[in-house]
């Protein structure tokens, strides 16, 4: 789990730097409670709840948390940041942590299965609904509860799961509270358990159970919870994300990578025809209407890949959103829901990008799995390439967002996690407050992201 602990916390800190993380710091920073846990770039100043609940929201500012395909959901965004919260506050050890994050990661991911993607369907958002029980599944790992007391948070927990998917109407910044909420209510929920309240062991499959009330008559796949549990680990198949936009275009976005690294010129391009399955999600109108409706758009992210070689935080700000290139490229881009695709879905992440060129040429790419996920086809003989991966996305995020100096201490740090007697030296490392050179790089608009950095 230490590779997805580091993707997560560097992504984390690094999202100090969104717009929305300093409104949701003023938040945290005017009520402050016990000084239990560490707030990113801030240090040990508050609950450890609302500690969850900043960092959560931190770690989705970006969109480079990740994913796993199959849950269609983000894990870490919550389960890390309600495990590091808790574990703090506990004292407890680094490898205590690391169980944490794979007992949170794998309820998470195995509930996120149970529904496939279809929570989507109805004006919900997956990763807050399935990802309170993850944060309330490792926060209590943290704190050593019993198993009584394991089962009682997660009854608490299954009564605060909530999160809609509204954030696409305007671009505002719902979705990036809804992993911090569901963190925050994972430990309120560990803690309450702790204390003797109460929760219902049939909070999934009871008349008036999770279950039930998500279910919208739709098919579900309940025994995924339990399926080989202990045995396949499906925590592990998530999948770390190279681009900061949706995952759903990023299959798109490789393909498209892919043709410009390999010479294709903008101005050779007449047009382009993305296929990809339907997902009640991204967006395919020619322009974004926002920053965040750009984090969501097919056609912007296809252009961007295709113009620039490469897709930056900095072209998912409201500057960013406008180079007259990349919008003009966009005009060439269309983009087709394709039947056989959904029925693969999300089994299998099937994108077609056909390129028409100037000269009545065409190239046809296809993917069925994007970059960054571990079943993907070009890490099944190359074990060591994802993790290298990981440490220059680490390496360049950290860079950009104004915390270069942090980067191999938190590496080093991350690795010899399993031997810390406490997470003292994390905190210190993702805690300390921005020196004044940080100040002056984090003002400045976060620059690269290709494939892999």
């Amino acid at each position: 789990m230490q590779l997805y602990a580091l993707d997560t916390l560097a992504v984390m800190l690094a999202g100090t730097v969104s717009p929305s993380s300093g409104s949701m710091l003023a938040t945290i920073l005017s009520a402050c409670g016990k000084a239990e846990a560490t707030v990113m770039a801030e240090g040990r100043v508050t609950s450890a709840w609302d500690a969850a609940l900043a960092n959560g929201a931190f770690a989705h500012a970006l969109e480079l948390d990740d994913d796993h395909r199959i849950a269609v959901l983000h894990p870490g965004a919550v389960v890390v940041p309600a495990a590091l919260a808790s574990a703090e506050a506990a004292n407890a050890s680094g490898l205590t942590f690391l169980r944490a994050l794979l007992v949170g990661y794998e309820v998470a991911c195995r509930l996120g299965e149970v529904y496939r993607g279809s929570l989507f369907d109805h004006a919900l958002h997956p990763t807050a609904l399935c990802g309170i029980f993850g944060a309330a599944a490792a926060a209590s790992v943290a704190m050593g509860l019993d198993r009584d007391a394991f089962v009682r948070a997660l009854g608490i927990a299954g009564t605060q799961a909530a999160g809609l998917t509204e954030w696409r109407a305007d671009g505002s910044w719902i979705k990036r509270l809804h992993p911090g909420r569901s963190a925050h209510g994972g430990v309120l929920a560990a803690r309450l358990a702790q204390n003797g309240f109460t929760g219902p062991a049939t909070i999934f499959e009871g008349d008036g159970g999770f279950f039930r009330a998500f279910s919208h008559a739709g098919p579900m796949d309940p025994s995924s919870m339990t399926r080989r549990l202990g045995d396949d680990y499906r925590a592990l198949g998530t999948a770390i994300k190279p681009y900061p936009c949706c995952r759903f275009e990023h299959g798109a976005i490789d393909l498209a990578l892919e043709a410009a690294e390999g010479g294709l010129q903008p101005d050779q391009i007449e047009a382009v025809h993305v296929r990809i399955y339907r997902t009640n999600v991204l967006t395919y109108h020619k322009a974004p209407k926002n920053a965040v409706d750009a984090q969501f758009n097919v056609p912007y992210a296809v252009a961007l890949a295709l113009v620039r070689k490469g897709v930056r935080l900095a072209d998912f700000t409201d500057d960013g959103i406008k180079d007259p290139d990349v919008l003009a490229m966009a005009e060439r881009i269309d983009v087709t829901e394709d039947a056989g695709f959904t029925a693969k879905y999300p089994q299998e992440y099937f994108v077609e990008l056909k390129i028409r060129l100037r000269d009545e040429r065409e190239r046809t790419l296809l993917s069925d799995c994007p970059s960054g996920d571990p079943e993907a086809s070009r890490y099944r003989n190359n074990p060591d390439l994802l993790p290298a991966e990981v440490r220059r996305k680490v390496g360049a995020l950290l860079a950009e967002c104004g915390f270069a100096e942090r980067t191999l201490a938190l590496e080093t740090c991350v690795a010899g996690l399993a031997r810390a007697p406490n997470l003292l030296e994390l905190s210190h490392i993702l805690g300390s407050r921005p020196t004044k050179d940080e100040r002056r790089l984090s003002s400045a608009p976060a620059g690269s992201g290709r494939r892999g950095s």
